[in-house]
């Protein structure tokens, strides 16, 4: 079909790409891929957290430079705890996806360290180390 000018084709173009192939479909399965491997380890963390998934952090986090890769937040009520992914700030600092995974499992890590009053080691003994 031609556009109204009768040049080209109308509309776009291959501009449909499956969801999985987008960088947040990207984002999203390293992280699903991270949390299910470290929910495997310990059967408290499904029941007591929950990960959510952000593109930019808050305006603080950038002033102050803690906290622009991940969050937590407590459950409210005795509630979930949830940790939240920064997904642009993370995928600016690792250009390749292996070490997006990496990055992405090092925070989690880190975060549930935190929300249970442990060591990283001690949730993941990998934490850490390079593969």
């Amino acid at each position: 079909m031609k556009d109204r000018h009768d040049r080209g084709r109308r509309g776009a173009f291959g501009r449909s790409v499956p969801y999985y192939r987008t960088r947040s479909g990207k984002f999203e399965r390293l992280a699903s891929f991270q949390m299910r491997r470290l929910w495997r380890k310990d059967e408290r963390f499904p029941k007591m957290v929950e990960v959510q998934i952000r593109e930019f952090p808050p305006l603080s986090a950038l002033e102050t430079g803690e906290g622009v890769y991940s969050a937590v937040e407590e459950g409210a009520g005795g509630g979930k705890s949830v940790i939240i992914l920064y997904s642009r700030t993370l995928q600016e600092n690792c250009r390749e996806e292996e070490s997006l995974g990496d990055a992405i499992g090092e925070e989690m890590v880190a975060r549930l360290a935190e929300i249970f009053g442990e060591r990283p080691e001690d949730i993941d003994p990998d934490f850490g180390l390079d593969s």
